[in-house]
């Protein structure tokens, strides 16, 4: 009994510690402030890329302004025999400018996801709400991750 106490007395925290954390989470390493950010487009994912942005907004050496222009669509891909819609392609797509002090760059960001529509509209609209922000957070990686290396 007691080994079995001392066992997990030493197993859990090693297990509890694996030292996990978000790509993201220390900021030290990334050298870019942005000085302001201007958006066009959908809404929703403007907002929710401007709150992920924000917290790049510490002062650091290089001094960037971005432009984003967003657009997110629900595609029709397969229909019944009734034309009733069985499949959507869910896409959103930002198109981000980037003005250095000494250089300007236009880089494109999609993601889509194909997804079969539910008889439950109500749990189709929830589905659809969990998968826009998955995908507004992949689209937001990727923009973080061009900043960090774009040099």
């Amino acid at each position: 009994m007691l080994k079995i106490i001392a066992l997990l007395f030493f197993l859990i925290p090693s297990l509890l510690g694996c030292g996990y954390q978000s790509m993201y989470l220390e900021k030290k390493n990334l050298d870019f402030y942005i000085t302001s950010m201007e958006f066009s487009g959908d809404d929703e994912i403007n907002k929710f890329i401007e709150r992920e942005l924000n917290k790049y907004n510490n002062k650091k050496e290089k001094e960037i302004k971005i432009i984003i222009q967003s657009n997110f669509s629900k595609k029709p891909i397969v229909k019944d025999k009734k034309g009733n819609v069985t499949n959507y392609e869910l896409i959103a797509e930002i198109n981000l400018t980037v003005k250095n002090v000494d250089k300007l760059e236009n880089i494109s960001f999609k993601e889509s996801l194909k997804i079969e529509k539910n008889s439950d509209n109500f749990e189709q609209v929830k589905y659809e709400t969990k998968i826009k922000k998955n995908l507004y957070q992949i689209l937001t990686d990727q923009v973080v991750f061009f900043l960090k290396n774009n040099k």
